[in-house]
């Protein structure tokens, strides 16, 4: 696990759009491609779009990107609740990217359960495999109870085994959602956790430093069988960590 503190938002996100090109050409360079679900929510939103924008555009490879959604609202793709609606203002719309490239969580059909079957199917056969997909990438944020895609505590899909995409009811508007569980979460190659704000201090002290409590905070089942963690903070968010040993700013 790697951590890492920022003296604010702006320098956070130019570090994780530097961290992305880097996941990314690597990926290219060894198997051809490079496959990344995003979150939604405000903190990504810098990222997404410096990475529309040089010196990082011109970096990647667009053309051998796919790109898919860790979890999304039950709401219209044009809704302003939406995370993809999010990801093509601040990106997608100004990038080379083919439609077939974007795949967009379907979470505005009518039977949930239908939605989450399909978008599964659609990631297996763009990896190829009838099993679990690796992402090279899965960045995620956290919320101030510990939240992580939409996980949220004391919920079954936090003990979900089979199914890699389900519909939850989460207790925070919209409440309807379709997310990835942990089982495809803890397949990716690399998770980056982008989290800013004091209002999130005492989670973060909770995940990274606290007892091995998932169902309190759903963020500590976050722990790639074969890939690694990168949090990044800003100051603020960072403010109760106790380790600052393993912190850089």
């Amino acid at each position: 696990m790697q951590i890492a503190v920022y003296p604010d938002s702006d320098t956070l996100s130019h570090e994780a759009a530097l961290y992305t090109v880097h996941i990314a050409q690597e990926a290219i360079a060894t198997h051809g491609r490079f496959s990344m679900a995003l979150s939604g929510g405000s903190t990504p939103k810098k990222l997404y779009r410096l990475l529309a924008e040089e010196p990082y555009r011109s970096q990647i490879d667009w053309a051998l990107v796919e790109i898919f959604w860790s979890d999304e609202r039950c709401v219209p793709p044009d809704s302003d609740e939406s995370n993809y609606l999010l990801a093509q203002q601040a990106m997608l719309n100004t990038l080379p990217l083919a439609s077939k490239q974007i795949h967009r969580m379907p979470a505005d059909m009518e039977d949930r359960d239908a939605a989450a079957l399909t978008y599964t199917r659609e990631m297996q056969i763009t990896f190829g495999t009838d099993g679990v997909p690796a992402f090279d990438l899965i960045q995620l944020g956290m919320g101030p109870e510990g939240h992580t895609a939409s996980l949220f505590p004391h919920q079954s899909s936090l003990h979900e085994q089979q199914r890699l995409v389900m519909p939850v009811s989460v207790p925070k508007p919209p409440p309807p959602r379709l997310t990835f569980t942990p089982r495809i979460l803890n397949a990716a190659l690399h998770i980056l956790f982008l989290v800013t704000g004091a209002e999130k201090a005492d989670a973060v002290q909770a995940v990274l430093e606290g007892a091995y409590q998932p169902d309190e905070y759903p963020a500590q089942l976050i722990k790639p069988l074969k890939g690694e963690v990168t949090w990044m903070f800003d100051q603020a968010a960072a403010n109760k960590l106790r380790q600052k040993k393993e912190v850089t700013q």
